[in-house]
């Protein structure tokens, strides 16, 4: 039998800092409300220093008081899913504008037959 077995040994790996979306940050946000198809149906901007957790869980219980069933969620995520009767919708704080597209990547850099670059 090894006696080390149950001693902790050092290790030389470091623990990442896990993200977190609903930290305080310097950076405007938006609270979003998508349709289950990912159609944004409500959208609040969010001022640089809102607490974003006191947003988080008022749309949770806004919702519920709504007559919505709480779903899945996930703090680490920063989103909610609701649902009523044959409804559902998911609530989230976002980093990104909903209403302005992302250019991820070099995409945007390029010709296309429905966006020439120039």
């Amino acid at each position: 039998m090894d006696l080390t077995a149950g001693k902790s040994l050092p290790s030389s790996m470091v623990r990442r800092n896990v993200y977190d979306p609903l930290e305080p940050t310097r950076e405007p946000r938006w609270y979003v409300v998508r349709g289950a198809q990912g159609e944004v149906l409500e959208v609040r901007p969010l001022p640089a220093g809102t607490d974003l957790k006191r947003v988080f869980v008022a749309a949770m219980l806004e919702r519920i008081d709504a007559g919505w069933q709480l779903g899945e969620f996930s703090s680490r995520g920063g989103s909610v899913f609701f649902t009523r009767r044959t409804e559902r919708c998911m609530v989230s704080v976002e980093a990104a504008d909903p209403g302005k597209p992302v250019g991820y990547g070099a995409a945007h850099l390029v010709d296309s037959p429905t966006r020439p670059c120039g």
